[in-house]
């Protein structure tokens, strides 16, 4: 796989990049909230090796930092039909985990003539949400966590995943492979010390669409191409539910006759890219 620069509006952003052997089909895999593309490294390696893939640093993110906005979910979903054109792929399975299941959701309303079915990673319906929070609570508690990552600075690669490996949800799961795929948000600071690369304003208008924008939320629910839900037992900081409910997911199947759901045990909202729910992913993602 290769990194390329791929033109947006007044900008370029990076998308990693496998090119499908023969005949082969393309699958687009898109990053959550404060992630990157390398966070698939564990599913892509569950994936058939003559599948052709597009993995966006969306804009805002590690290879993307410097892409300019807007950074809001609807711009960054037609980013992925700018990056079909730029591979000259017509159609494509398009995967998105966590926030990019809504990016994912947002591509099949717009361009649903290219999407040749959806795969929501642990995300994509409606939040749930404490009627007494205020909207900028819940931004911050999706957000707080990522922008205070922001604002350290690590005196060498092994305090970074030092740092991960005290993670709530990691934990218990650390393996060493996980390094390939947080490594790659890591860049020298000014000073002697290396900090996460990412845009705080990017990700807060993220956060901001998937707390409060009707058409992100409805997209996935109104449908339009075939979707396969994946939820997990655990959430972000490993506790009991993760990002999208059960009831929630099994109530969209009810209505949908073209939307699938899989349940998780034992998995939460990490574990299930970087650990070991990567390989149920990559069998949703897969050519059937």
């Amino acid at each position: 796989m290769q990194d390329v620069a791929v033109p947006v509006p007044h900008g370029l952003a990076n998308v990693w990049h496998r090119p499908p052997v023969d005949d082969a089909s393309t699958a687009v895999l898109v990053h959550g909230l404060s992630g990157n593309s390398r966070w698939w490294t564990r599913v892509i390696d569950h994936l058939p090796a003559g599948l052709g893939l597009v993995v966006p640093d969306v804009r805002g993110r590690s290879g993307s930092v410097d892409a300019p906005p807007p950074y809001d979910l609807a711009t960054l979903a037609d980013d992925i039909s700018r990056s079909l054109d730029h591979f000259e792929v017509d159609t494509a399975v398009v995967a998105g985990y966590s926030m990019g299941a809504w990016i994912a959701a947002l591509f099949g309303l717009h361009h649903p003539e290219r999407a040749e079915r959806l795969v929501l990673v642990d995300g994509g319906l409606p939040l749930p949400r404490d009627p007494s929070m205020e909207v900028d609570e819940l931004i911050d508690s999706l957000v707080g966590p990522a922008l205070a990552r922001l604002e350290l600075e690590f005196d060498t690669e092994e305090d970074f995943y030092d740092h991960w490996r005290g993670h709530p949800a990691l934990t218990r799961h650390w393996e060493d492979s996980m390094r390939a795929a947080l490594g790659h948000e890591l860049r020298a600071g000014e000073g002697p010390g290396l900090r996460v690369v990412a845009n705080r304003d990017a990700i807060r208008v993220g956060a901001r669409e998937l707390a409060v924008d009707p058409i992100a939320n409805e997209a996935a629910v109104k449908g339009g191409v075939p979707a396969h839900l994946i939820v997990v037992e655990r959430g972000t900081l490993d506790q009991p539910g993760g990002m999208v409910p059960l009831d929630a997911a099994s109530e969209t199947a009810r209505a949908r006759a073209d939307f699938t759901m899989e349940y998780l045990p034992g998995v939460n909202h990490y574990t299930l890219l970087l650990g070991d729910g990567a390989s149920a992913v990559a069998a949703a993602i897969s050519p059937v």
